[in-house]
């Protein structure tokens, strides 16, 4: 939240202007951004795969000791 003295120093979308070079830039970032998002969803299916297999790990465990369980 703006107050006092910060009031004065906020500005409007109007008073930034992107230069030749910022504007040459921005295909790059949206490159890198999309490299990015990329990245992210391949990160999240191998995750997904990962507590996946864990899940499965654990329950194939959890079964033998409620095995072991039964024979005491």
């Amino acid at each position: 939240m703006l107050v006092g003295s910060d009031l004065r120093m906020a500005k409007s979308r109007s008073d930034f202007q992107l230069t030749k070079e910022d504007r040459e830039t921005i295909p790059e970032i949206k490159k890198e951004i999309n490299t990015m998002k990329k990245g992210y969803k391949e990160m999240a299916a191998i995750n997904l795969a990962l507590s996946n297999l864990y899940f499965e790990i654990e329950s194939e465990a959890e079964s033998y000791y409620d095995r072991i369980a039964e024979c005491e």
